[in-house]
């Protein structure tokens, strides 16, 4: 990470929170991505200690996945325990001086929930970090009758996530609430020197000249490679970021 803030490839790094550092149970979500049973654990303050020590700036904090889940499952331990992950999320952006902290708000495969009563948990923890905004991103939904688009318009802080945007077509639906968007999650696969999203009736470049130049946004842009950089592609990666800068 260093070695790319030092190469002026990016102003600074999201911190994503992962479920699998959590002690108490295995992530909700996407369990076969890592084995809970030998990642490491870490409370709030030791990420802030370790992350701390890097010295390098985060603009943002992605909360970690789960939370949505934790609260659609309408229990009340399972509530107070998304709203901790909420609490340790915005407590780390507070700490980090980062202005945005990105939620994943509800259960992607859930039919029914309650948006009013998610969107009232946000507000009542994030009311005690006034300096962090709290964002929810465009992830799938299946509630029906509704989109990611008509779910996060009604928030105050959104984060817009290309690939969500693509699957559902709706990005150009953004330009409506540009004022609430904070930040902008642009997923890319590096082929050469450039990004591509594939599966997207846009391209990544296209999506870039859209929100910069014809929505003039000033929310963060944060890459997200899929797939990973190799430390082969390492040259190809600093040249693609900073594509963005032109």
């Amino acid at each position: 990470m260093k070695k790319v803030y030092q190469e002026s490839a990016v102003d600074g790094f999201e911190l994503q929170l992962e479920p699998e550092w959590d002690s108490e149970n295995p992530p909700l979500t996407d369990s076969e991505l890592a084995d809970w049973t030998k990642t490491p654990k870490y409370t709030a303050e030791q990420i802030l200690t370790l992350v701390t020590k890097e010295k390098l700036p985060i603009l943002s904090v992605h909360a970690s996945r789960d939370v949505g889940n934790y609260l659609c499952l309408n229990q009340k331990q399972h509530l107070e325990k998304g709203k901790r992950l909420i609490d340790d999320s915005l407590f780390l952006s507070d700490e980090l001086s980062a202005s945005v902290c990105v939620f994943h708000l509800w259960d992607t495969w859930a039919t029914e929930f309650d948006a009013n009563r998610l969107k009232k948990t946000l507000s009542d923890v994030a009311a005690n970090y006034p300096k962090v905004k709290a964002t929810v991103e465009n992830i799938p939904t299946n509630l029906k009758g509704q989109t990611p688009f008509s779910l996060v318009k009604t928030f105050d802080h959104v984060t817009l996530d290309l690939r969500w945007a693509a699957l559902y077509n709706e990005l150009n639906a953004f330009e409506s609430i540009i004022n609430n968007i904070e930040n902008i999650h642009m997923r890319g696969t590096l082929e050469g020197n450039k990004w591509a999203l594939n599966r997207s009736s846009f391209t990544f470049y296209e999506a870039l000249d859209t929100v910069k130049n014809k929505w003039k946004s000033p929310a963060l842009l944060t890459v997200e490679p899929e797939g990973g950089i190799s430390s082969s592609s390492f040259t190809n990666f600093i040249k693609a970021m900073k594509t963005l800068r032109s």
